[in-house]
């Protein structure tokens, strides 16, 4: 007995395959079947002429406010299900703290995030216009390592606002070490999309 068939619908399972028709069977919240079913469902859903596919991962949002909107409506109409915080250098902290106020809140779309160069930097240097001494920046760099621990994916850039942009390719190389043991990766928004564009993509590439 299944809980829900989905029957008809126009598949794209995400391997690059061409769509096929198909049932989708599921049972305890997860996909026990896939193709002509005959089993017996509680719940079918007749999909013919509808496209079911697997939900979008959206690796670019700054989705902290699903805390105050936990239906989450914008994304999964757009059949995004799982959305990634903390872009261009700024993000909630600590990142348990937040983590466990999103989970509280119980939204209807997956959550998860990268903690924000710019928001460490803050901490530290406030809005200072120059390098950091040695150290704040092992200041900066433990609390990368407590990001991390605390549940981050890895961090992100953001080289065109303040403060990151007051930050050289040494400490953000530093930074990304201390991510890197982690296992976590580095997302930025670059220092430059316009004139300095070849610039902008090597000082990331490095």
């Amino acid at each position: 007995m299944l809980d829900i068939l989905i029957d008809g619908a126009r598949v794209y399972d995400g391997t690059g395959n061409p769509w096929y028709v198909a049932g989708v069977g599921i049972r305890s919240g997860r996909i026990a079947a896939i193709g002509t079913l005959r089993e017996r469902a509680r719940r079918k859903i007749n999909a013919a002429g509808l496209a079911l596919c697997p939900g979008f991962v959206d690796v670019h949002t700054h989705a902290e406010g699903i805390v105050e909107c936990p239906a989450a409506g914008n994304v999964l109409r757009q059949g995004v299900t799982t959305v990634v915080a903390g872009n261009c250098g700024g993000s909630a902290f600590p990142i348990r703290k937040f983590l466990d106020k999103v989970e509280a809140a119980g939204p209807a779309a997956n959550f998860a995030t990268l903690v924000g160069h710019g928001t460490i930097r803050a901490r530290v240097m406030a809005m200072a216009q120059r390098k950091p001494t040695r150290k704040e920046l092992v200041q900066m760099r433990r609390l990368a390592e407590r990001a991390m621990r605390e549940g981050a994916l890895g961090m992100s850039t953001g080289l065109f606002y303040v403060p990151g942009a007051y930050a050289a390719v040494g400490e953000l190389v530093e930074l990304s070490k201390a991510i890197s043991a982690h296992g976590g990766l580095y997302a930025s928004h670059k220092r430059s999309a316009g004139g300095k564009l070849f610039e902008a993509l090597a000082e990331a590439a490095t």
